[in-house]
C-alpha cells in the first residue's frame, strides 16, 4: 500500500508519465495537422502549411518532412497547365496524374528554386521525394540524369540552413539501385521509404491484401542491399492485420527500420 501511494504521489507531483513518441507517420492527405502529435518523423503536404504550421507541428513532433512530387504531375497543381505538354504518359491507377519528363530544365527549376526553396524557408526538416519511379517506366539516361539533377539542386539548398535538410526517396527502387551502382546514392539522398513490402493495394476493389511471397522477397532483398549504403529505411504498409503487424514489427526491429501502418490510401 505504501509503494502504491508513493507512486500516486509522484505522478501527482511531477505530472503524467511522458509517453514515448511513435517512430513514423505519413499524413499527406491530412485535413487537420493539429491532430498529428507524438511522432519522431512525420510527412505532410506542404502546400497548405505556412511557417506557423510547421512551428506548431514541431511542438509535438520531432522531424517534419515535406512531401515533394518530382516525377509526376497532378491536375490539381497550380502549375499543371504550364507543364502538361511535358508529360510522358498517364499514371496507372491515378486518373488525374501523369508521368513527367524530369529532364525538362524548366521543371527542374520549378522543383528546386520554387517548391524546394519554399519548403526550406518554411522550416521543414527534409524532403519526402515521390515518383522517382518515372525511371522504371522510362529507363533512359535523360530521365535518370534529370532526377539526379533535381536531387543535387535540393541538396544545394542545405547551404542556406544551419542544419542539414534530409532527403528521403519514396519508392523508386530502380532509380535507387542505379544510384547505388553508380556510387552516387549517399550524395543524393539520406533515406529510402518503400511502400507495400508486406501488403498490397487492390485498386479495382479499393481494398488491401497481403503481398505475394515472390514480390515480398524481392523488396526484402532490395532493402537489405539499400541499408548497406543508406542510413535510414522506412516502410509504409496499408491495412495490415494484427498477425501481419507482428511480422512487420519483427522484420523492422531486426533491421533497424521504421514503419507506418496506413489505414487508407489517401494517408489522412
Amino acid at each position: 500500500m505504501y509503494i502504491f501511494l508513493s507512486i500516486c504521489f509522484l505522478i501527482y507531483r511531477f505530472g503524467k508519465v511522458k509517453q514515448m513518441k511513435k517512430d513514423y507517420g505519413v499524413f499527406i492527405g491530412a485535413d487537420n495537422i493539429n491532430k498529428i502529435k507524438g511522432y519522431n518523423v512525420v510527412v505532410v503536404e506542404p502546400a497548405s502549411i505556412d511557417i506557423g504550421g510547421v512551428e506548431s507541428l514541431h511542438k509535438t513532433n520531432e522531424k517534419i518532412y515535406a512531401y515533394l512530387n518530382i516525377g509526376s504531375l497532378e491536375e490539381y497543381r497550380s502549375y499543371f497547365n504550364e507543364f502538361k505538354e511535358k508529360t510522358l504518359g498517364l499514371y496507372e491507377n491515378w486518373e488525374d496524374e501523369y508521368w513527367m519528363d524530369v529532364s525538362d530544365v524548366a521543371w527542374q527549376k520549378l522543383i528546386v528554386d520554387k517548391l524546394g526553396r519554399d519548403i526550406v524557408d518554411k522550416g521543414f526538416d527534409g524532403f519526402f521525394i515521390d515518383n522517382c519511379d518515372v525511371y522504371y517506366y522510362y529507363p533512359n539516361e535523360e530521365i535518370f540524369n534529370g532526377l539526379s539533377s533535381i536531387l543535387q539542386g535540393l541538396r544545394s539548398l542545405n547551404m542556406t540552413k544551419k542544419y542539414k535538410i534530409d532527403i528521403i526517396i519514396n519508392g523508386g527502387d530502380t532509380f535507387v539501385s542505379k544510384c547505388i551502382e553508380n556510387k552516387t546514392a549517399t550524395e543524393l539522398f539520406d533515406g529510402v521509404n518503400q511502400e507495400c513490402v508486406f501488403t498490397d493495394i487492390d485498386f479495382e476493389n479499393k481494398t488491401y491484401k497481403e503481398k505475394d511471397e515472390s514480390d515480398r522477397e524481392y523488396f526484402k532483398e532490395y532493402l537489405s542491399n539499400v541499408k548497406k549504403y543508406i542510413p535510414e529505411v522506412y516502410l509504409i504498409e496499408y491495412g495490415a492485420n494484427s498477425n501481419l503487424i507482428k511480422e512487420i514489427e519483427n522484420y523492422c526491429n531486426e533491421n533497424g527500420f521504421y514503419w507506418y501502418n496506413a489505414k487508407e490510401l489517401e494517408l489522412k
